[in-house]
């Protein structure tokens, strides 16, 4: 089938009623057998709980299922979901196996990398699905250092290299079992001197490249004759008074149609980290999101001081920067993880966690995904550990806990789509 038949199909109205009558069937059916997205899930989990809350007629989720129904209705637009958070997504588990579920929603749709950073440049931890190397002198800042003023943007992490001999290569890795999607565009998010130049390159000599700088908004961009799966870029410096080169991110995509989920973690980021990126705001414009997830709060809440107040002030900063830049986007919190204090201890600052986004979604018009309470509530993640889907450091999971989380996540947020495909269809 052609993906204009496809789309053609899409695009009738029994196409959309057919939809909506088999999704609000699942929806019925998840409370009482597995979700198709989620498996043989533990008993300790509970699916039931599996639901996100986004207050009268779903009205939080809104702009996220507006973009869906452009998308797998008429074959239009490109959906960017953003995924916030420290640890947990750093590693990029729990959002490759979200990513990976959506486009698998309905037969044709394509998907791109999104965002993603050279965190080995920066000698921390990178996503297993792909490698990066380089040359040249870089340092490193992350947001969770306190006290450091130096610029950051969206992803909360920068490299910096004096070095005009640096060069950066981001590819696939060959023993991942996640086939890494190749992209079509890439905007390289930086501070430079004026002097300081960033350019994409290839050995393969017919493969054309254009280049387009934008030193207002921060970021150079390229646009490649065919789909690639590897980044070259290197740097030249015109004047050797030039100080210095700054990558504060890069966004892998495509102008096609198509669903992008950007996983953008730093390990060890509280809600006052991402408030320390100057250019959070600007950064976020630039994909226009449709649905921003925050997986936010462990680290606040594994903080001795933990104050419930002050997350709540935190958190309506953080969603304040996402209104200024995506106004229509729907904002969605998930609740902490169980964990535990050393080992030892069930953190009880989970409870005070959730109750702050609960009242967050009443004063602020977001959603709420209560992992906490799917998980199994509090001390669950010593049964998760047992049954083989966390570390031994009971904060943590591993891959196959991340895969259940990314397929909790999906499975309740398409039971909320159902909803709505419940509530607008027409016979």
């Amino acid at each position: 089938m052609t993906m204009a038949t496809l789309l053609g199909i899409r695009s009738a109205p029994w196409w959309r009623s057919l939809c909506a009558a088999v999704l609000c069937v699942g929806s019925a059916w998840v409370q009482a057998q597995p979700s198709p997205f989620i498996g043989d899930a533990p008993p300790f989990v509970d699916l039931a709980g599996n639901v996100v809350e986004s207050g009268p007629a779903g009205r939080a989720l809104q702009g996220w299922h507006d973009a869906l129904d452009s998308l797998l209705f008429h074959g239009e637009g490109q959906v960017n979901v953003v995924h916030i958070g420290g640890s947990h997504l750093q590693a990029d588990l729990w959002s490759q196996q979200a990513r990976q579920r959506l486009t698998q929603l309905a037969p044709g749709i394509r998907s791109a990398r999104g965002a993603a950073f050279p965190y080995g440049l920066a000698r921390t931890n990178n996503p297993w699905w792909y490698q990066v190397d380089g040359k040249g002198g870089w340092s490193a800042v992350r947001n969770v250092t306190r006290g450091d003023t130096s610029l950051l943007g969206l992803t909360g992490i920068s490299i910096t290299t004096r070095d005009t001999a640096a060069t950066v290569r981001l590819f696939p890795r060959k023993d991942s079992d996640v086939p890494f999607t190749p992209f079509q565009r890439v905007r390289v998010l930086h501070r430079m001197d004026s002097a300081f130049s960033v350019y994409a390159w290839s050995s393969d000599t017919t493969l054309q490249i254009l280049r387009t700088v934008h030193p207002e908004e921060g970021f150079t961009a390229f646009a490649f004759s065919r789909e690639e799966d590897t980044l070259q870029l290197h740097f030249t410096r015109s004047d050797s008074t030039a100080r210095s080169f700054t990558l504060l991110g890069l966004l892998l995509d495509s102008e096609a149609p198509g669903l992008v989920y950007h996983a953008i973690g730093v390990n060890g980021a509280s809600t006052a980290s991402y408030l320390r990126c100057q250019r959070f705001t600007s950064d976020l414009a630039l994909i226009a999101p449709q649905l921003v997830i925050f997986s936010v709060g462990i680290n606040d809440a594994h903080d001795a001081e933990f104050d419930p107040a002050r997350f709540k002030r935190n958190y309506a900063g953080l969603i304040a920067r996402v209104r200024a830049a995506a106004p229509g986007a729907s904002i969605l919190l998930t609740t902490n993880s169980d964990s535990y204090f050393k080992r030892r201890v069930a953190n009880r600052n989970a409870f005070k966690v959730r109750d702050a986004m609960r009242e967050l979604a009443v004063e602020e018009g977001v959603a709420v995904w209560d992992l906490f309470g799917v998980m199994g509530g509090l001390g669950s993640i010593a049964k998760w550990e047992a049954a083989g889907y966390a570390q031994k450091d009971r904060i943590h999971l591993n891959r196959k806990g991340y895969t259940l989380l990314g397929d909790l996540q999906v499975a309740a947020l398409m039971e909320a789509y159902g909803e709505h495909l419940k509530r607008s269809a027409r016979p």
